[in-house]
């Protein structure tokens, strides 16, 4: 059985108008932006808007983890000079050349 991971998702919505009631659309990501995506049926439209709005939130969730993870692993704002053994500006030196 394969899952769907909300994190490789292009986009999850409602389908609206016609005879759509209750139909909700899982786009994942794919190479060419193509993928035409799953439509899933809820009882109602009501709860197809609950299903997207959790299906989101979870996306959410799980995207802001990754960037949790990344800020985490940065080096800090002091990067050390190969060459010299130096460090570098600080991030506030450099915005400070920026602005002149």
């Amino acid at each position: 059985m394969n899952m769907l991971d909300l994190r490789k998702t292009r986009e999850i919505k409602v389908v609206d108008g016609g005879d759509f009631e209750g139909l909700f659309l899982i786009v994942p990501e794919s190479a060419d932006n193509e993928h035409p995506g799953y439509m899933m049926r809820a009882d109602s439209r009501e709860l197809a808007q609950e299903w997207v709005a959790g299906l989101n939130k979870a996306r959410k969730a799980e995207l802001d983890k990754i960037v949790s993870m990344d800020k985490a692993r940065r080096p800090s704002e002091t990067i050390c000079c190969c060459l010299f053994g130096k460090p570098s500006k600080s991030a506030e030196e450099r915005a400070s050349l920026v602005r002149g």
